[in-house]
């Protein structure tokens, strides 16, 4: 018997980039290590939308949130950055 089918249909999501080589930030070679132990399992894709989604929420900072609800890539970075410093001092 065939499987139910959803009655709402998925939708494919990508995100697409690139990345610079050879890496010589230690934050950028920590997520690039991450995401090559990742992405043949399929975590990655989870946790970058639970990243997203909790950024869009202001779980992560109301800057990050203003910064991702404009659209402002160079503000969202800043507020990131902000955040981070935070954490790391």
């Amino acid at each position: 018997m065939a499987r139910r089918k959803y009655d709402v249909p998925s939708e494919r999501v990508r995100l697409d980039g690139y990345q610079r080589m050879p890496i010589v930030d230690e934050r950028e070679q920590k997520f690039w290590n991450w995401y090559l132990d990742n992405r043949k399992n399929r975590k990655a894709f989870p946790l970058a939308k639970a990243l997203i989604i909790a950024a869009l929420h202001g779980e992560m900072g109301v800057q990050v949130q203003q910064a991702m609800e404009a659209g402002d890539t160079e503000k969202a970075q800043e507020a990131l950055d902000d955040l981070l410093g935070t954490f790391l001092s």
